[in-house]
């Protein structure tokens, strides 16, 4: 089995995909706009982290960046009344 697996066309190690996988899930289930503050913090920090240990290229580092707005957003217009 590869170490590399795809998440939305992004290819990552599996540990983080399986983490960025984890956060973007928590982001789509969260019940308010501050716990969908907190996740969306949370999973900035986790991006932040693997940028900082240069495990990916800047391309997909801004493209989970993007992943985790994306989420954020559309969790944000579902909680909105």
């Amino acid at each position: 089995m590869s170490d590399v697996f795809s998440l939305n066309g992004i290819s990552l190690p599996d540990l983080i995909r399986t983490n960025m996988a984890n956060h973007l899930a928590c982001l789509g289930r969260v019940a308010d706009l501050p716990a969908l503050d907190l996740a969306q913090e949370r999973a900035e920090g986790f991006v932040e982290g693997v940028q900082a240990a240069r495990a990916l290229t800047p391309a997909t580092i801004e493209a989970l960046f993007i992943a985790v707005d994306v989420a954020a957003t559309m969790r944000r217009e579902e909680l909105m009344p």
